[in-house]
C-alpha cells in the first residue's frame, strides 16, 4: 500500500511471545497554504490496545546536525490516542501560526507509545518494548506548495575530524528526501538515506574513498549530479 510506514511492536514474556503492528499513513503529511491541517491515521493491526502520544517538534539542521524544539506553530489533535486491536485512529496535524510567505517549514511528529496495564493474572515477568515513531511534516506559507517546492542539491567529500563524509548542500526551497544513493556505480545504503532540508546541508559518514557520478532517489523522481573533478 502506498505511503505506509509500517514498524512492529514486540512484546516478550517469560512464557509467551506476542506481536503487535501499528501502521501509520501517510509517511509524507503536508499542509499547502490554503490548507488548516493535514491528516495522520494510525491503525493497530496487533492483538493488544496501544496507547500513543503525539507530539510534533521543529525541525531544522544546523552545521551538519540535526535539531529538534518544542513549538506551537503546529499542534496534534488529539495528543493522546488509544486504538484498539484492528481499530484505526485519526490524528488532525493542525496549523496555529502560517509561515513565512514562499518558506517550506519542517517539522517531525513523534509519536511514543505508553505501556498500557497488563490484566489481573496475566504475567507480569519478562521485558516490554515500546517504540517510537517519527514521521516528517511539511508546512508551507503563501505562495509556495509541496507540489512546487523543489530542491536544488550540490554535493562535495568532506575531511574533518579524521573521517571522509558526503556534504550535500540544498540551495532549494523545498526539501530533499533521499533513498537508493549512489557513486560511480556503487550504492551507499538500500532504501531511505536520509533528508537534506531547504537551504540547509547535511552529511553522511563515508567508509572509503569516492569517486564518479552521484545519483539518487530524490522525493517523487531521480537526481542525478555530474562527478565531482
Amino acid at each position: 500500500m502506498k505511503n505506509l510506514l509500517l514498524i512492529w511492536l514486540l512484546t516478550f514474556s517469560a512464557l509467551s511471545h506476542a506481536a503487535n503492528s501499528m501502521m501509520i499513513w501517510p509517511i509524507d503529511p503536508a499542509i499547502n497554504p490554503d490548507d488548516k491541517a493535514s491528516e495522520l491515521w494510525l491503525e493497530n493491526r496487533g492483538d493488544a490496545t496501544t496507547l500513543m502520544q503525539v507530539r510534533i517538534f521543529a525541525w531544522q539542521q544546523v552545521n551538519q546536525r540535526e535539531q529538534y524544539q518544542t513549538q506551537t506553530e503546529v499542534v496534534a489533535s488529539p495528543p493522546l490516542v488509544r486504538v484498539e486491536p484492528g481499530q484505526k485512529q485519526l490524528v488532525r496535524l493542525i496549523k496555529q501560526t502560517p509561515p513565512a510567505a514562499g518558506q517550506e517549514m519542517a517539522y517531525r511528529v513523534v509519536l511514543d507509545e505508553i505501556p498500557t496495564p497488563r490484566s489481573p493474572g496475566a504475567n507480569q515477568a519478562g521485558l516490554t518494548f515500546q517504540m517510537r515513531y517519527s514521521v516528517p511534516l511539511f508546512v508551507y506559507g503563501s505562495g509556495l506548495t509541496v507540489e512546487s517546492a523543489k530542491p536544488d542539491l550540490s554535493w562535495q567529500v568532506e575531511n574533518s575530524g579524521g573521517r571522509r563524509w558526503l556534504l550535500l548542500t540544498n540551495h532549494g526551497n523545498g526539501h530533499a528526501r533521499l533513498s537508493n544513493v549512489m557513486i560511480g556505480g556503487r550504492k551507499l545504503g538500500d532504501g531511505l538515506f536520509g533528508y537534506v532540508l531547504a537551504n540547509s546541508s547535511n552529511r553522511w559518514p563515508l567508509n572509503s574513498s569516492v569517486s564518479g557520478e552521484l545519483e539518487a532517489e530524490m522525493n517523487k523522481g531521480h537526481w542525478r549530479s555530474a562527478a565531482l573533478r
